[in-house]
């Protein structure tokens, strides 16, 4: 199961250098990289 409070928290740690997202336990690593592109794409 995925934790929806996991996600922001894995996200803001591989933004900020300290976790890579291959390092990130399998079932979180799509929702991760949705949720930073997501975070992108509010930026522009």
């Amino acid at each position: 199961m995925v934790y929806p409070y996991m996600v922001p928290v894995y996200a803001l740690l591989v933004k900020a250098g300290a976790r890579e997202i291959d390092s990130l336990p399998e079932k979180y690593q799509v929702p991760v990289a949705e949720y930073l592109a997501d975070q992108v794409e509010k930026e522009k």
